[in-house]
């Protein structure tokens, strides 16, 4: 089983998925309007509009004080599709959370990886009664989300629960930014994680880099590349080690400051053109492909496992491109072995040593650390009872105290999102003294250096874009097709997907 899948929004779901969505939305009337909300075809209209004027909390929306009448325990049902420490640190918080009171218990249900999990809820949006009370869903689904009317918007419950507001007022200003349409913040938790660069610092020494090269841009890398390449060390293959996954090229075009869609990348209302005919788009694939064409990079395709880093742990690679959010685990499996996490029986700990070595910040198109920052996010979802939407209000808020919210950076390697919870003592001696911690921090600083101007992208039909920008990566790379002849048909196809999307929701 993966330990890097489950947390960071991979394997997306298959073209035209979209289509169920919107066909679900159409029979699923007024969902919102069973908790108290109403004017839903106007709200609607004003979120995919960017000449509106900011939509406005409605307190009336969010029921929490129902959770006050309940005099027998209330259950409650909570999705997620997390794996590996990740998905251990969701049921310490759960049992924990049922321990802690008793008006409410919480049932978890893993529902697999995320595209198995989105397809289940999507298609029983026209049956309300059989969704979830709380679902975690990755970044990817975050417009779909918006879009099914099945949600609550977090700032709607902030404005009724006065004692929530001081977790969202610390909340970094780039995860609201990440996880907000027109100003409208709608998910009420968070797991956040970026891009690194990983890298054996071994083989770099025998190739003459020492630790204060600069790994800073694509042209850096390359430079360091060739030095690794030159040296003939042995066992190396290629120096550079990825898999063709949508999300560092999406973290590339936007840290240089391009777009992939309109409206402020989607965060200023729907996005309905592609901007994807930028330069950014075109240097990153030419970037990779030449890296692959010169022998400097060893590129696998989406999914296909733990390839791509066990070519860094077995140190047939020097440097590895990945996420975050596997810390952890990887750390955990080398240092204590495989029954430290689940999912990794089978793995030897020797195949993950040359993996868990050093870490450096994304390299970008021209500055590094310039990523985006998501990962998953936990939803209200309005349901028809005012009791069950007041316990899932009351489940995230317990998610986000500082006990939980510990737990998922220590466990889970999400990145803290305030920072009361990145100050606290725990989180400073773990980031100091743990040798996972160390790591994770270069993650972290890379975290809260970002500023506002490259908001991660909101696309409505994000899975079909990420499904064909993995095509296309493989095409250019492995199949060595012209990039900007690909490019080309890329940002056409891609148009309209928009277009039919944006048909579909009524936007």
């Amino acid at each position: 089983m993966p330990i890097y899948t489950g947390s960071d929004g991979r394997s997306e779901t298959r073209r035209g998925r979209f289509m169920i969505v919107a066909t679900a939305i159409a029979s699923l009337g007024l969902l919102v309007s069973a908790c108290g909300g109403s004017g839903e075809s106007d709200e609607k209209a004003r979120r995919n509009s960017p000449n509106e004027e900011t939509r406005r909390a409605d307190p009336d929306n969010c029921p929490v004080g129902a959770l006050d009448e309940v005099t027998d325990p209330i259950e409650i049902t909570v999705w997620h599709a997390y794996f590996a420490l990740s998905k251990q640190a969701m049921e310490k918080t759960v049992e924990e959370y049922n321990a802690s009171q008793d008006k409410v218990k919480v049932n978890l249900e893993s529902q697999g990886y995320y595209p198995e999990m989105q397809k289940k809820y999507e298609d029983r949006l026209s049956d309300p009664s059989q969704l979830p009370d709380v679902i975690f869903a990755n970044n990817t689904a975050f417009r779909v989300m918006v879009d099914s009317d099945s949600v609550i918007p977090a700032d709607d419950c902030i404005a009724a629960d006065a004692d929530a507001k001081a977790f969202y007022d610390e909340l970094l200003p780039v995860v609201r930014q990440t996880y907000s349409v027109q100003d409208t913040l709608w998910p009420a938790s968070f797991t956040m994680s970026m891009p690194v660069l990983y890298v054996n610092q071994t083989l770099l020494s025998k190739a003459g880099v020492d630790e204060s090269t600069p790994m800073n841009t694509l042209a850096d890398v390359r430079a360091v590349a060739e030095k690794i390449k030159a040296a003939n060390i042995p066992g190396l293959e290629a120096p550079l080690s990825m898999e063709l996954y949508s999300s560092w090229w999406e973290t590339w075009i936007t840290g240089a400051g391009e777009t992939i869609v309109n409206e402020n990348n989607g965060h200023d209302g729907l996005a309905t053109k592609s901007t994807l005919d930028n330069e950014a788009a075109l240097e990153t694939l030419e970037w990779l492909k030449s890296m692959y064409d010169d022998g400097l990079l060893k590129a696998y395709p989406e999914s296909n496992g733990l390839d791509h880093v066990f070519a860094i742990a077995n140190k047939s690679a020097a440097m590895l491109i990945e996420g975050s959010l596997g810390l952890t685990s990887v750390n955990a499996v080398a240092q204590s072995g495989a029954g430290a996490v689940e999912e990794a029986e089978g793995i030897d700990p020797a195949d993950l040593e040359g993996l868990v070595g050093e870490v450096r910040m994304f390299p970008g198109v021209n500055k590094v650390g310039q990523v985006n920052a998501a990962a998953s996010a936990g939803f209200v979802v309005a349901g028809q009872d005012p009791q069950k939407v007041a316990a899932a209000w009351d489940f995230l808020q317990f998610f986000n105290g500082t006990t939980s919210q510990i737990r998922w950076t220590t466990m889970g390697s999400s990145l803290p999102v305030t920072n009361a919870v990145r100050n606290s003592p725990e989180i400073k001696d773990y980031f100091a003294n743990d040798s996972g911690g160390k790591l994770l921090k270069v993650a972290d600083d890379q975290f809260v250096a970002l500023g506002l101007d490259n908001p991660t992208p909101i696309i409505g039909p994000f899975d079909w874009f990420r499904a064909e920008t993995h095509s296309l990566l493989g095409r250019v790379v492995l199949q060595h097709k012209d990039p900007k002849a690909e490019l080309d048909k890329m940002d056409s196809a891609f148009q309209t997907a928009l277009d039919e999307y944006r048909q579909e929701v009524g936007g």
